[in-house]
């Protein structure tokens, strides 16, 4: 709830599930039925005010293309988490800050702490300074609830690109080593993917490319012996691998060879390479929500919210 200061009237109600374009809706909704003396009141005593030019700053800077991997940078560094949490049950000084930091193990000069966390956070309209203290914005305190009990985003690498997140965004279903090279710079790829296997967030298929078998469209069914076709048969629409197609036949691999090899002689059976693909874990699939509920929140904004530029 937020009030006016000196009024003891409430001003608006904002749920935690409301969106920033919600609040601002609520806020703009109140000032225009709001009779104050100067404007300098509202500057210096309403926290409606403050919250809705807060957000105003805030739909300027995510219309900024590096918006979304800013701020991901800034949250996947367990320092600069730390400091906001810390902002987060009320504002601070650089010296306070450096004592609170201090008894959570990380040792830091206050020159660190300023360059290095502070700012960063100023900059993605996190935290802002008033009068030498620092205190977390409304948007703070969103993205802080919003994830608040999910480390996930820990796994990721600091000081990237993020392009681990664009390719964990893009496994909605497994996909190929070259469909996920459309989406990054394919030079990059093979370690972007060896991170995040590393890290436990994909998986890859457990086979290297193997082969399946598939029926010729619009070929004619010459003459064929009982076996080939009980094996021409068995060949679903899809495709299928040697080894099912044997089991389905109920013969020997060795026959089913035997058999295909034949068939492809006739034009009847063509063969196809399927490449290995890749996946999300449970622990990608959380990352991949907790980006999701980012964007949802920033684009109720109406500003497209990009991860990264496309690759060149």
């Amino acid at each position: 709830m937020l009030t006016q200061t000196g009024s003891s009237k409430p001003l608006s109600k904002i749920s935690e599930t409301d969106s920033l374009a919600d609040v601002l809706q609520k806020a703009e909704s109140h000032c225009k039925n709001c009779e104050t003396s100067s404007p300098m009141v509202c500057v210096e005593r309403c926290d409606i005010w403050r919250v809705k030019h807060e957000i105003l700053e805030i739909r300027r800077a995510v219309g900024e293309s590096k918006h979304m991997s800013q701020l991901l940078n800034v949250l996947k560094n367990k320092r600069r988490w730390k400091t906001l949490e810390t902002l987060c049950e009320r504002s601070r000084s650089r010296k306070e800050l450096q004592q609170d930091l201090r008894k959570n193990g990380f040792r830091h000069s206050r020159s660190t702490i300023l360059e290095a966390y502070l700012k960063p956070m100023i900059k993605v309209g996190l935290v802002r300074e008033d009068g030498g203290r620092f205190r977390v914005t409304f948007y703070g305190r969103k993205i802080h609830d919003m994830l608040t009990g999910h480390n996930s985003l820990s796994l990721l690498p600091v000081h990237s690109s993020c392009y681990e997140e664009v390719i964990l965004k893009e496994l909605d279903k497994p996909k190929t080593f070259n469909e996920l090279a459309m989406h990054v710079p394919q030079k990059s790829l093979s370690r972007i993917l060896m991170r995040l296997r590393a890290r436990g967030l994909l998986v890859k298929s457990s086979r290297t490319d193997y082969v399946f078998y598939h029926r010729a469209k619009d070929k004619s069914k010459m003459r064929l012996s009982p076996t080939e076709m009980r094996v021409f048969e068995a060949i679903p629409v899809a495709g299928v691998h040697v080894r099912q197609l044997s089991k389905v036949v109920g013969i020997s691999l060795r026959r089913t060879f035997k058999y295909l090899h034949q068939l492809r002689e006739k034009k009847l059976v063509f063969a196809l390479k399927m490449p290995r693909t890749y996946e999300l874990t449970v622990q990608g699939r959380e990352i991949v929500n907790i980006l999701d509920e980012m964007q949802k929140s920033l684009s109720s904004l109406k500003v497209p919210v990009p991860i990264v530029h496309s690759p060149p």
